[in-house]
């Protein structure tokens, strides 16, 4: 064994042993800008809906924005049972039905394979080998997690429809995994490192919204204390309406400013999920994008984040009704969609002050993290990352939207809920692991991109062929992220620092 890679996950919140880690070897804008930037016109042509550059040159990273299509065929039923805000009562509710819902998982998971193309392993030389191992190996036994590389999430809509086989096994994973989370939840006080180590692989529908108040810090973790701030902080944000979103003749040029552009761009957000097309959504979104503008005048409202409060929504309307994606909202109570709104407000505003410089002025977090991506490519996978310079492929011109848009539009919505539970429990998860995620998903499209020119590769990257993943998809994803950072994390320390603008 190769000296040069001891690992360690003793910062991690993956349930993945050590041990295992120890080897040898849509159409809406989708750039992040001020929106009182002015760009030089480019030259492009239309390509079945998409903006194509003509050649190299006349390439401007603007022109990326596609959704990928997500169109659920569940019917949705508003439930009598959770119209309650008590965090208590959402955790009363029976495990057992947490079970009834849980559909058919594919139990057997595919080996990690690196070869050589995929995994270059260099600590002080260019020695390479490969590996193969199944993430159906790795558990945890602070977190009873017996698998990483499985369907794990027990509530979620979008598993495979098509094997109607009965998944014993599975079913009681699932619902031993919602056990754990009532248990830490039932508690006085959650312990949260804990919670992260049994979020990291995925939180159940059921639990997702109480867990990830809990994780951004919006609850406590007393439970004596939830409701109290709930009510709290709903009514604070209720308040702020009248003084913020103000009739049009009060409001300043910058404002209306602000207010058009989201105008603009809150019909086009997640046009493909039929629950951000309905009119008290958008109504919901445009005062939540405009009131956090106006609070935050260092940023301001940068196109990238209506995409960012799009999940919490979704997950904190799940709270209330059965298929958030498909519901007919205006059939649900306005205190309902009131307390929605709230809470996505606050969340949002949690989440944003953790990457506060991807939306300042010239995006230097962003920034940042494509200087991280292009690095690490060198490392993992250097025949690619020498493929693109050769075509002139600059990371700027394809990958600024994964960091500013977290992936969002790359990958079906329903399977960025499940991308969150994981980036929530992780310490920096969506500034630092999230690039290791960045640097997986562009290795895996590899031996393709490298058959490619420059606007193939473009085209290719604006709209992966994601459309049909699965959460175990994703698991896999993840399983090869977490694989790189602990190759090459100690290696990478400007990963975890601004060292590399210093």
């Amino acid at each position: 064994m190769n000296q040069h890679h001891h690992l360690s996950t003793s910062d991690t919140n993956s349930p993945v042993k050590e041990t295992f880690w120890r080897f040898s070897s849509r159409k809406t804008p989708g750039i992040a800008k001020p929106i009182n930037n002015h760009h030089a016109p480019h030259k492009f042509e239309k390509f079945n809906g998409n903006i194509i550059p003509t050649k190299k040159k006349e390439y401007d990273s603007s022109s990326i924005y596609n959704h990928n299509q997500y169109i659920s065929k569940d019917s949705i039923t508003i439930t009598n049972s959770s119209l309650s805000s008590s965090p208590s009562s959402t955790l009363s509710t029976s495990t057992a039905s947490t079970t009834t819902t849980t559909t058919t998982t594919n139990t057997t998971t595919s080996h990690l394979n690196v070869t050589e193309s995929h995994l270059s392993l260099s600590a002080s030389s260019s020695s390479t080998s490969s590996i193969s191992s199944s993430p159906n190996s790795l558990n945890s036994s602070n977190s009873g997690i017996d698998h990483l590389n499985s369907n794990n999430n027990s509530n979620n809509s979008n598993s495979d429809s098509n094997n109607n086989t009965p998944n014993i096994v599975g079913n009681k994973y699932n619902s031993e995994r919602s056990r754990k989370f009532a248990k830490l939840l039932h508690g006085s006080n959650v312990d949260l490192e804990s919670l992260k180590k049994l979020g990291w692989c995925g939180i159940p529908t059921l639990y997702r919204p109480m867990v990830w108040k809990i994780l951004l810090g919006y609850l406590p973790s007393n439970g004596e204390r939830r409701e109290e701030i709930l009510e709290r902080k709903r009514k604070e944000y209720r308040d702020s309406l009248p003084q913020y979103y103000i009739h049009e003749d009060k409001r300043t040029e910058p404002d209306k400013k602000t207010l058009k552009q989201i105008q603009l761009d809150v019909p086009r957000t997640n046009p493909n999920v039929p629950l951000f097309q309905q009119s008290l959504i958008q109504e919901i979104l445009e005062r939540i994008l405009y009131i956090w503008g106006i609070k935050h005048p260092s940023s301001g409202y940068v196109q990238g984040i209506n995409d960012l409060a799009t999940p919490f929504i979704s997950v904190f309307l799940s709270e209330y009704v059965e298929d958030p994606f498909t519901c007919q909202v205006d059939k649900i109570d306005p205190n309902i969609l009131a307390k929605v709104e709230a809470d996505s407000y606050w969340c949002l505003t949690k989440l944003l002050d953790g990457i506060q410089d991807h939306y300042t002025f010239a995006q230097p977090g962003i920034q940042r993290m494509l200087a991280q991506l292009r690095e690490l490519l060198e490392k993992i996978n250097s025949s690619l990352c020498s493929h693109l310079a050769d075509q002139d492929a600059q990371f700027i011109e394809f990958a600024f939207r994964w960091m500013n848009c977290l992936l969002m539009r790359e990958i079906p919505f329903p399977l960025v809920l499940r991308m969150w539970d994981t980036y929530l429990c992780e310490k920096e998860g969506f500034g630092v692991f999230h690039v290791y995620v960045c640097a997986a998903f562009l290795v895996q499209w590899s031996d393709d991109l490298k058959q490619r020119d420059f606007p193939d590769i473009m085209i290719f990257l604006q709209k992966p062929p994601t459309q049909n993943w699965e959460d175990r998809d994703i698991e896999s994803l993840f399983s090869t992220a977490f694989y790189y950072r602990s190759l090459y994390e100690d290696a990478q320390s400007h990963l975890k620092s601004n060292k590399l603008f210093k």
